[in-house]
């Protein structure tokens, strides 16, 4: 009978326990009872009741002049000192208070009380930066990747007036038309081609996820027949993850090499075993050239290569050297700076920015020191030739070979045109989607940069290039 009163008992409690639980009563809290760093009594609020915030007005423009986010924000209807307390976040997310021309500018404020709500600013096509209201006073920035998906664009055409003509009415964009006319410059000259010239081309096209910004990535395969030749290009990278086009062989097409690594006004001083020093005021060698260049005027390698060294290095300054295929040697001294992807081990493309024009060291004024060394010995750069004869190393072929064919396959796939095209059913194998393609890109040595209609333009950039969707390939050429 005992057993049989307590099992009841327990049984009726927890009855009561589990319909108590399902319907918790919870008591109020005051908002000022809250204090952080104490632990509280749950505070439940009713979904059915609450209602959610009223969505912010969107304000975005392109900036018109380069001014401080605080001016930007005061024409704006922000009051002194709110934009001030908006521009010290903003400054410490993005490391200026400053905001440049053509620059996108976002703002949200509230509908009914107009305060600002958040700001979002592109610093440059990869970071973009946030500032945020969390309620209360809180401000919080923070700078962000800007995300971009690779979309692979395919185009086939007929050369029927000039191939520059043809690409433009088919969409192609400059950087592509240039980058095609330098890997085939030393076999055809592409403006010469004649009509009925058939083009095959696949390249590279990097969106942001919010549809801003159109970057053109670079060439990834390309193929021209004329008459009975035909030259085809591949992307590929090699060991050392540097991006070149290739040949069927492997043999790097177009320049493997720059002439001078820098924009650079006029020689100031030349290639001499016996040149007076205007500072040390005595005759000595001078195993190099002074190319004269305005301060923070970017500095490129002039090839492949390795760096051996980089970092101060007495009378040159800050100085990078830089080992390349077959003994030879380049070292660039005087910089401003030295570019923070660059130290001993890593490894350097051609056009790749090293570092900016300074006149530290010993020296007289803003100019780059350039140098080249040949087994040890210094020669002169103005007639020196580095004698590049890249090729996929025998490790990397194997690799490459199925690259290529997997680019062979999606070639053919392509529409056949032009009269002095001449294909076989049997050349169009089964292709793999492009999605799952080696993607490369492929680096032009020189940048020129443009503004135009708020969009961001790049032409035969060292990285990316980008161009406005709504114009043809004839626009982004003319900057």
């Amino acid at each position: 009978m005992t057993a049989i009163v307590v099992g009841a008992v327990v049984t009726i409690a927890s009855i009561r326990l589990f319909f108590f639980q399902a319907s918790p009563q919870t008591a109020e809290v005051p908002l000022e009872a809250i204090v952080a760093g104490r632990d509280q009594a749950p505070v439940v609020i009713d979904e059915d009741t609450a209602s959610p915030a009223p969505t912010a007005i969107t304000i975005s423009t392109s900036l018109d002049r380069s001014a401080s986010v605080v001016s930007y924000l005061e024409e704006a209807g922000i009051e002194k000192d709110e934009a001030r307390r908006w521009g010290a976040i903003f400054a410490s997310a993005a490391g200026t208070r400053y905001l440049l021309r053509d620059h996108p500018l976002t703002l949200y404020k509230d509908p009914e009380t107009g305060d600002l709500r958040g700001l979002k600013y592109d610093i440059d096509l990869k970071t973009t930066v946030t500032v945020a209201s969390l309620g209360n006073m809180v401000l919080k920035g923070y700078a962000a990747p800007i995300n971009y998906y690779i979309k692979p664009v395919q185009k086939s055409f007929e050369v029927k007036e000039s191939f520059k003509r043809a690409a433009e009415k088919n969409g192609v964009p400059t950087p592509i038309v240039d980058s095609l006319e330098d890997a085939f410059a030393d076999r055809h000259d592409l403006d010469r081609l004649r009509p009925g010239s058939a083009v095959k081309l696949i390249y590279q096209e990097k969106i942001s996820r919010d549809g801003t910004y159109h970057l053109v990535g670079n060439v990834e395969a390309a193929q021209i027949r004329f008459g009975d030749r035909t030259m085809r290009a591949f992307a590929f990278r090699d060991e050392h993850g540097l991006a070149h086009l290739y040949d069927e062989q492997g043999h790097a097409l177009g320049p493997q090499s720059l002439r001078f690594p820098v924009n650079f006004k006029y020689i100031s001083s030349g290639f001499s075993f016996h040149r007076y020093h205007p500072l040390l005021h005595i005759y000595r060698p001078h195993v190099g050239v002074d190319l004269a260049a305005n301060y923070g005027t970017p500095v490129r390698a002039i090839a492949d290569g390795r760096v051996e060294q980089a970092g101060w290095a007495g009378e040159l300054g800050n100085a990078v050297r830089i080992n390349h295929e077959r003994g030879m040697t380049s070292i660039y001294g005087h910089m401003e700076r030295i570019s923070p992807d660059i130290h001993a081990g890593s490894y350097v493309r051609m056009g790749q920015v090293i570092g900016w024009v300074g006149s530290t060291g010993l020296s007289t004024g803003p100019h780059l020191h350039f140098a080249i060394e040949k087994q040890g010995a210094f020669v002169n750069p103005l007639t020196q030739k580095l004698g590049v004869n890249h090729q996929v190393s025998p490790r990397m072929k194997a690799l490459f070979d199925s690259i290529r064919n997997r680019y062979e396959s999606a070639l053919a796939k392509l529409p056949d045109l032009g009269s002095h095209f001449v294909a076989s059913d049997a050349r169009k194998p089964a292709i793999s989607p492009l999605g799952d393609m080696y993607h490369v890109t492929l680096q032009s040595p020189y940048h020129r940069t443009a503004r135009h209609h708020g969009r961001h333009y790049s032409r035969r950039d060292s990285g990316d290039r980008i161009y406005n969707t709504a114009d043809t390939g004839a626009d982004t050429g003319a900057m």
